[in-house]
């Protein structure tokens, strides 16, 4: 038997063993993910927030963990992304939500903000540790200020025998009709706060409103703290802090004139009576 298997025809059978294809079982896992929605466009008033499900699907064959990133914020003023879970394992042909939130902080500007969350797999099983797919889902923002051009009067010092009347204008600049609400929050270190509202009708996009809030009974003597609100109902308001002195000013004004009178009086009545004494004598 040994004679029938010649050299030549080993080589020849080794070089037909080059070209047959790898087995199925011999290959690894093939691992394949998608997420759904892969956009998410949304309108958000500043201060505000939302939160988008969206779904991973394990479309392998194997058991994959998925892992979420997004971009650091580059500012203060950029929205804040947030995500529960940031990372899942998925068994083979399973799906799972993950809650994308999305906050807008205070002081963002109006304007359109472009962001992104990634999905990033690899397969659980131990032998794939690297990184076998990646999805994404787009964030298209649209940051708004639901009120705008806003402007405050009201006087800094407050005569306590008078009314106090805070002006607060502002425009609709949201995207819907609403009404506009004007808050006052007096506060200081003696006497109680005080909360003064003022509420519009509705004002179209576009619009704007003039509001008053008139506070009545203002103590005799006080230092108080004002916080100036206008919002209209979403997002949060635009804001205004002043600082407000209140005593009886108009009454002090005119006991100061009478004072003022009264020295100028006491000062130049020597020189009124000498004059009628020397005309007196010169009578005589």
């Amino acid at each position: 038997m040994s004679g029938f298997f010649k050299p030549g025809m080993v080589v020849v059978c080794s070089f037909i063993g080059l070209l047959l294809p790898i087995s199925p079982a011999s290959a690894g896992p093939q691992v394949s993910f998608s997420v759904s929605p892969d956009t998410i466009d949304r309108t958000i008033a500043v201060g505000d927030e939302t939160r988008e499900t969206v779904t991973l699907h394990n479309l392998s064959t194997v058991e994959i963990v998925v892992k979420a990133h997004f971009s650091p914020r580059d500012s203060e003023e950029a929205p804040g992304i947030s995500l529960e879970p940031d990372q899942i394992s998925l068994k083979s042909g399973e799906s799972a939500p993950v809650i994308i939130r999305v906050a807008i902080p205070d002081n963002a500007q109006p304007g359109r903000q472009l962001s992104s969350v990634s999905f990033e797999a690899a397969s659980s099983t131990g032998r794939d540790v690297a990184i076998v797919g990646q999805v994404g889902v787009a964030l298209d923002t649209q940051i708004i200020r639901p009120v705008a051009d806003v402007n405050w009067s009201f006087p800094r010092i407050i005569d306590s025998t008078d009314q106090a009347v805070i002006g607060m204008e502002g425009r609709n600049a949201g995207n819907f009709t609403t009404r506009l609400e004007g808050k006052a929050k007096i506060t200081g270190i003696f006497g109680d706060d005080i909360s003064l509202i003022a509420v519009s009708a509705p004002v179209k996009v576009g619009e704007s409103v003039f509001l008053q809030a008139v506070w009545d009974e203002t103590p005799t003597f006080s230092m108080k703290r004002a916080t100036l609100d206008l919002s209209s109902g979403i997002g949060a308001p635009v804001e205004k802090k002043a600082t407000l002195m209140i005593f009886p000013w108009k009454l002090s004004l005119m006991l100061i004139l009478i004072a003022a009178v009264a020295v100028a009086g006491a000062r130049y009545q020597p020189i009124i009576a000498n004059v009628f004494s020397s005309n007196g004598r010169r009578a005589g």
